[in-house]
C-alpha cells in the first residue's frame, strides 16, 4: 500500500472516535434529560380511530441518525479511494444509520441501570463495526473489500430482522407498522442492490418493489396469529428473496436455477419455522 494511503488510516480512526465519543455521550446525556410529549390524534380513518404520540424518547434515535450520518460522510470524505466509488455517496449512510436508529430503540426501553450500561455499550460496538465495514466496501478496489461486502450483507438482513421484530412487537396499527416495513426493507433493498455495479434506476425500482412487496406482507401478517418473532422472520425471509431474485436479474443471471433454488431455500425455512413456532 502507498505511503499516502498507509497515513490515510490514521485520520480515519481519528474520525471514528471522535464519532463515537460524541455518540455515546449524547446518549449518556439524554439518559438524564425529561423532554416534553407531543400527541396528535385523527377521529378516523377508514373507520378506525388513529393517532400517534410523540414522546421524549424518539428524540435520542432521531439525534442518533443524525449523528451518525453526519459522521459517516465525515469519515468517508478521507477514504483514499476517491475515484472508484462502488455505488453513490449517500447511499453508504443507510446501514450505519439504521444501525443507530436500533441502538437509538434499544437505550430508550431499557428500565435498569445494568441494562442500560450494556445498551450503551451495544451501541458504541454496532456503530464502530458498521461504520468499519462501510468504510471498507466504500470502494470495490479497496482491500478486503470482499469479505467486508459479505459482513455488510449480513449486517442488513440481521438489522431488517431486529427492527422488524421492534416494530411489531409495539401492536401498532397495520396503518402504522405497514409504512415502517416499507420504509426499513426499501432502504435495506437499495443498500443491498446498490452493490450490484448496474443501472441505479433498475436498482431503486427493484429496491422500492421489494419494500412495497415487505409493507403488503407486514399488513397480512398481522391477521395471522403468530408471534411478533415469526412474523419478523418471515419478512425477513421475503426481503432476502426478492433482493436476492432481484440482486440476480439485475446481473443478468436469473435462470430457472436460480428460482428453484430461492424457492427451495424459502419452503424449506417458511416449513422450519411453522414446526419451531418461535
Amino acid at each position: 500500500m502507498p505511503a499516502a494511503r498507509q497515513g490515510s488510516q490514521t485520520p480515519v480512526r481519528d474520525r471514528l472516535s471522535i464519532l463515537l465519543a460524541i455518540v455515546l455521550v449524547s446518549a449518556a446525556l439524554f439518559h438524564f434529560v425529561e423532554l416534553p410529549t407531543f400527541s396528535w390524534s385523527v377521529r378516523r380513518i377508514f373507520g378506525s380511530p388513529l393517532g400517534f404520540t410523540i414522546t421524549g424518547d424518539w428524540i435520542l434515535p432521531l439525534l442518533l441518525m443524525g449523528l451518525v450520518a453526519t459522521g459517516t460522510r465525515y469519515l468517508l470524505h478521507v477514504h483514499p479511494y476517491q475515484e472508484t466509488l462502488e455505488r453513490p455517496r449517500g447511499l453508504s449512510i443507510i446501514t450505519p444509520t439504521l444501525g443507530s436508529l436500533l441502538a437509538g430503540l434499544l437505550l430508550v426501553r431499557t428500565q435498569t441501570w445494568p441494562l442500560w450500561l450494556g445498551a450503551l455499550l451495544f451501541t458504541g460496538l454496532l456503530i464502530g463495526l458498521l461504520e468499519n465495514l462501510t468504510y471498507r466496501v466504500f470502494s470495490p478496489d479497496a482491500p478486503s473489500y470482499a469479505s467486508s461486502r459479505t459482513l455488510l450483507n449480513i449486517s442488513d438482513y440481521l438489522l431488517g430482522f431486529a427492527l422488524f421484530s421492534l416494530i411489531l412487537s409495539g401492536q401498532g396499527r397495520a396503518l402504522l407498522t405497514g409504512p415502517a416495513v416499507l420504509l426499513i426493507s426499501g432502504l435495506l433493498a437499495i443498500d443491498l442492490l446498490s452493490a450490484s455495479g448496474g443501472n441505479f434506476h433498475a436498482e431503486l425500482l427493484f429496491a422500492g418493489i421489494s419494500g412495497l412487496l415487505c409493507g403488503q406482507l407486514a399488513w397480512l401478517l398481522g391477521y395471522w396469529p403468530v408471534s411478533f418473532w415469526m412474523a419478523a422472520t418471515l419478512l425477513t425471509l421475503s426481503l432476502y428473496m426478492l433482493v436476492g431474485l432481484s440482486y440476480q436479474y439485475l446481473l443478468g443471471r436469473l435462470t430457472r436455477r436460480v428460482l428453484i433454488e430461492f424457492g427451495f431455500v424459502g419452503i424449506i425455512v417458511f416449513v422450519m419455522l411453522l414446526w419451531i413456532k418461535p
